[in-house]
């Protein structure tokens, strides 16, 4: 994602450039809006803040309805050829022992999978696929220092490249795509609808043991576990916790930690037999963030920068090229007049906000599902396995899974964006 740097002192020495879009952020969504938009002829420059896209993602799980999506637009036979790992089932485990399951299969039948693929892998696949057209354009490195507005509107943006090279760009759009720290929502002064913060994923990376099952696993009853397949052999592991109870792990010292991680499962014994300091690990804050507003004159916000997902259920990367995907359809018509108004730009958040809020509610009731199953209360430890017994004797839980993997239906795309032919 892009990232803020001190503004410029000498904008006329900078490099000016004019496109349609210009997308800050080379993320999963950034990259699939300016991809469609390339499709269809459009003029697109986008900003990713890092130099390459190999680096380590957390989000790397594209659920039924991303191929469903991909799917749509004729991406998915082309996005299946990259490297990736194929998942069609996951268990729930309470207290080590095998409590429930489902597949994919049942929540998604024409699309019975969900795909792990390495987010770089991912990004790359499509910028290659964007890169054949000349309209595209993606420049990395760049950092977003400060807004370029005239009469309220927003116009382009200035920034650096590589930490020394001045640029500016002016566009039709400005879209902020550069995710949960998003520089782009900060400059352009939107106010947050909500703001809720209930726990924190720990996460990091295991080899799994010889007869390991490549496959997602909840695990209940004490501290909460995810446990992740990995591309290509590995698993990632996330615990969570209480907010700030990292805080207290860590000032017991490695030691203690790696005590708790090998009580926790033994699939944590090799990598704490070997564990030496807090490297390994990656906290992360399941903050869930929805802007009151996503757009504004000639600047429109969409995945992260605009609705933050929690970990619950794997769904963010998904969320947002969904959104993406809209977007690509509501800007298209209106690029070559001048700043798009935010009236218009204000369908897409007409489109996707009522989903994510479902999305949310959803993920801040498994969290506390999650959190209550670990509880030192007797009573809600009791209770937990209890009611998710009745869930999915009821038919609840395949309906929560199915409305979490597989998603609402989006509104139909204009056949003009589609890569089947």
């Amino acid at each position: 994602m892009a990232t803020a740097v001190s503004p410029m002192k000498h904008p006329e020495t900078a490099t000016k450039s004019r496109t349609g879009v210009c997308i800050v952020g080379g993320g999963p969504a950034g990259m699939l809006l300016g991809l469609l938009l390339a499709k269809r002829g459009a003029e697109v420059i986008v900003l990713e803040g890092h130099e390459t896209f190999d680096r380590e993602f957390r989000g790397e799980v594209l659920q039924p309805s991303t191929a469903r999506l991909l799917d749509q637009i004729g991406l998915l036979p082309y996005i299946l050829e990259q490297q990736h790992l194929t998942l069609t089932e996951g268990r729930l485990l309470f207290a080590g022992k095998p409590a429930a399951g489902f597949s994919f299969k049942r929540i998604a039948p024409d699309y019975p999978y969900a795909i792990w693929m390495p987010q770089p892998i991912f990004l790359d696949a499509l910028a290659r696929k964007a890169s054949a057209y000349a309209g595209f354009h993606c420049w990395m490195g760049a950092h977003v220092s400060e807004l370029i507005e005239e009469g309220g509107a927003v116009v382009g943006i200035r920034g650096l490249r590589h930490g020394k090279e001045p640029f500016e760009v002016r566009a039709d759009v400005v879209v902020g795509a550069d995710g949960r720290h998003s520089v782009t929502r900060r400059l352009g002064k939107f106010a947050t609808e909500y703001e809720h913060h209930d726990f924190d994923v720990i996460w990091f990376v295991v080899d799994p043991p010889p007869d390991w099952s490549k496959t997602i696993y909840f695990s209940l009853g004490g501290t909460p576990l995810l446990l992740l397949p990995k591309y290509p052999n590995h698993v990632q592991a996330g615990v969570l916790l209480r907010v700030d109870e990292w805080r207290s792990w860590r000032k017991a010292g490695v030691a203690a930690v790696a005590d708790r991680l090998r009580r926790l499962s033994p699939l944590f014994a090799q990598f704490t037999s070997a564990l030496h300091d807090f490297t390994p690990f990656f906290p992360l804050p399941a903050v869930i963030l929805l802007v009151r507003d996503w757009a504004r004159d000639g600047l429109l916000l969409i995945g992260d920068a605009v609705h933050t997902m929690s970990p619950e259920g794997a769904i963010g990367v998904n969320v947002a090229l969904a959104t993406a995907a809209i977007a690509a359809q509501e800007i298209y018509p209106r690029l070559g007049r001048g700043p798009i108004p935010g009236s218009a730009l204000a369908r897409v958040q007409k489109l996707r906000e009522p989903d994510v809020r479902t999305l949310h509610r959803l993920q801040r009731s498994a969290g506390k599902a999650l959190l209550g199953s670990g509880s030192r209360s007797p009573v809600l430890r009791w209770l937990v396995p209890q009611a998710l017994t009745l869930a999915v004797r009821s038919g609840l839980f395949p309906a929560v899974q199915r409305r979490l993997f597989f998603g609402a239906p989006l509104p139909p795309l204009d056949p003009a964006f589609s890569f089947r032919n």
